[in-house]
C-alpha cells in the first residue's frame, strides 16, 4: 500500500506548527509515552500496550516516528527479531 503524498509541500515556519506536525495525530503521543517508559520493547510487547490500535496504523505510525528521528528500530542478532 503506497503512502499518500501531498502535491504541495508544507510551508511550516512556526516552531509550534512544526512540533504539532511531528507529534500530532491520534496515536503518536501515546506510542511515544509507551516507548519512553520502557527501555526496550519488541513489536509484540508494544502491541499489547497499544491494545486498541490496528496493526496497520501501529506500523505506519512507527515508521513515521522513525523517519522523524523520534523512535529507533533495532535488530537483535541473537534471535533475528526487531525491537524499538
Amino acid at each position: 500500500m503506497a503512502k499518500y503524498k501531498k502535491k504541495l509541500e508544507e510551508d511550516i515556519r512556526c516552531p509550534l506548527e512544526y512540533g504539532l506536525a511531528i507529534f500530532g495525530g491520534k496515536w503518536k503521543s501515546r506510542i511515544i509515552c509507551v516507548l519512553a517508559v520502557n527501555e526496550k520493547l519488541r513489536y509484540s510487547q508494544l502491541r499489547k500496550e497499544m491494545y486498541n490500535i490496528t496493526d496497520a496504523v501501529l506500523v505506519a505510525t512507527l515508521k513515521d516516528l522513525v523517519e522523524d528521528g523520534i523512535a529507533e528500530r533495532k535488530s537483535y542478532n541473537s534471535t533475528n527479531r526487531m525491537g524499538w
